[in-house]
């Protein structure tokens, strides 16, 4: 897949992530959606890195590792922070109860602008290749 084609999918998840955390808690559903949209756009914004960094020359083999990478050429600025999300991702997979559920949505309500600042900072490298 080409690098815009993933931007552009990154971009779509992310915007439809936002929207999910417009709609208040109290809805049954938005829990587990805001959730589920979180996974989608972790999961394409570690792997954008990837193929952008790969095209750059440098690899990564992990999300963990394009993080670090991203950080290192200055695309991310709070890597403590990214690596909060890669954290909240992880532990989505073993969410038992609702307590946790409402720990991972927090995080991902205080630190979704995250992936705005990846996206400006990835279609700035896509502008400067044209």
């Amino acid at each position: 897949m080409k690098k815009n084609e993933r931007l552009q999918q990154l971009t779509n998840a992310y915007q439809r992530l936002r929207e999910s955390l417009e709609f208040p808690l109290s809805e049954p559903l938005v829990l587990d959606a805001a959730i589920q949209r979180f996974e989608f756009t972790f999961e394409l914004a570690w792997k954008t890195l990837k193929i952008i960094l790969e095209d750059q020359g440098f690899l990564c083999h992990s999300p963990k590792s394009c993080l670090k990478e991203a950080f290192k050429m200055g695309w991310i600025h709070d890597e403590e922070n990214w690596i909060g999300l890669l954290k909240a991702r992880n532990m989505t997979s073993h969410v038992y109860d609702e307590g946790m559920a409402r720990d991972i949505y927090k995080t991902i309500k205080d630190k979704h602008h995250l992936f705005q600042s990846l996206i400006l900072a990835l279609n700035a490298i896509q502008l400067s290749e044209l």
